[in-house]
Order: C-alpha cells, then structure tokens, then sequence
C-alpha cells in the first residue's frame, strides 16, 4: 500500500477507534489487511502530525492535530471558491465537479474535513466520487459544499 493511502487508512482509524499505541495501529492495520512495521507507524505519526488527547475512558488516544482541522476547513473554502463547478447528489453518493487539476487537492481536504461521515473516496482529474456513511451525512456534506462554494 502506497503511504498516501495508509494516511488516508489512519487517518479513518483515528475516527473509528481509539488507538492508544504505536502497535495498536499495526495491528488494527494488519486486520485492514495492511502489513506494517511499528517502526513505519512511528513515520507515519511524525510526518502527520498526530498528537495525543485524553480519551474519553481515561488515558489518551492518538488524534489529527486540532489545528490542523480548522486549516482543513478554511483550504477547502479557499479550493473550492477557486476551482469548483457543481456539486451532486444521488442517495449516498456525491460527486463534486472541479477544474480540471483540481480534484485530487479537494478530495483530499474533503477526507479529512468530512472523515466521520465519508466511507470512502475516489478522485480523477476534475471528479471526486463521495459515499457517504448515511444518506443523512450525503445530505450535510453535500450543502457544506455548496455553502463554500457559494462565498465567493
């Protein structure tokens, strides 16, 4: 697996679990069917930039820097007043239309913005295919985008 797509795996994790050590992520990973090295983890949390919070039942779990997540939110703005064309949806599925170029940046700041509600996306050049959890979460993600798209 490629580590842009293992980033994108954890940073899923992260929502679902509450991952308290380093070989906890091998091993959850390794369930996922991704074979992995704590040692690869330890790269992986340095260079995304996981902290560490209190858990809700007592010690601390890794999580997305918090600041990170607002800077998730003003980028995604900026993207999309800047390269978005519509926005699209059917049941659990959203498809957001951009530039051409533009996509990959998107889907990226659109997975980790909307990480709780996504249960996965696929970008090509100007296309980002959304599938929601819920079509409730369809329904907030799809009017998020266009509420951003709409301040320009």
């Amino acid at each position: 697996m490629r580590k842009k797509d293992r980033h994108r795996l954890i940073t899923r994790l992260l929502s679902d679990y509450d991952i308290k050590r380093q070989e906890d992520f091998v091993s959850i990973l390794t369930k996922e069917g991704v074979e992995v090295t704590q040692a690869t983890i330890s790269r992986d949390i340095k260079e995304m930039k996981l902290i560490k919070v209190p858990a809700a039942n007592g010690g601390y779990r890794y999580s997305m820097p918090h600041k990170n997540e607002e800077n998730l939110s003003n980028r995604l703005t900026e993207l999309l007043k800047e390269a978005f064309l519509s926005v699209d949806q059917m049941e659990k599925f959203i498809v957001l239309k951009t530039l051409p170029g533009n996509a990959s940046a998107a889907a990226n700041l659109i997975e980790g913005h909307f990480n709780r509600a996504l249960f996965s996306i696929l970008n090509d050049d100007d296309s980002v295919l959304m599938i929601a959890r819920t079509e409730e979460d369809a329904k907030k993600i799809l009017q998020d985008l266009r509420e951003r798209s709409q301040k320009r």
